[in-house]
């Protein structure tokens, strides 16, 4: 692809992030009741190491959630990491949902904190 000088330096300006995108698709939910408290203990572990940059299930009205599935967004070094570190969640482990992992650049966007001191309370926006 040819790019103008423009975006040659819109782009080189970006934050080009590399991360690893995990579709969640559902397998067998019914096994999910069972397994989520092993589930979120992963994730929350996984958060602290600063491997698990992001993830939640996907939502529809009328529809439990994870009924459609989720996304996963890990930090790793390469895609058989990535594919490591998502294959110790009980949910993948176990078949609850099985995952479509590709490498993802984060490029634009922005992230919003709201941090008051007098009370010690922080929120995302």
């Amino acid at each position: 692809m040819d790019l103008t000088p423009i975006a040659q330096d819109m782009l080189r300006a970006m934050l080009n992030k590399p991360l690893f995108v995990a579709l969640r698709n559902p397998a067998d939910l019914t096994k999910s009741a069972a397994l989520l408290e092993a589930h979120l203990e992963w994730a929350v572990a996984a958060e602290r190491r600063g491997e698990l940059f992001a993830s939640g299930p996907f939502i529809a009205e009328g529809a439990p959630p994870g009924s459609l599935g989720g996304m996963t967004i890990v930090r790793a070094a390469s895609l058989a990491e990535a594919r490591k570190i998502l294959e110790q969640d009980p949910f993948v482990r176990e078949g609850v949902v099985s995952i479509d992992l590709r490498k993802w650049s984060l490029m634009e966007g922005g992230i919003t904190l709201s941090m008051r001191f007098s009370d010690q309370t922080a929120r995302l926006m």
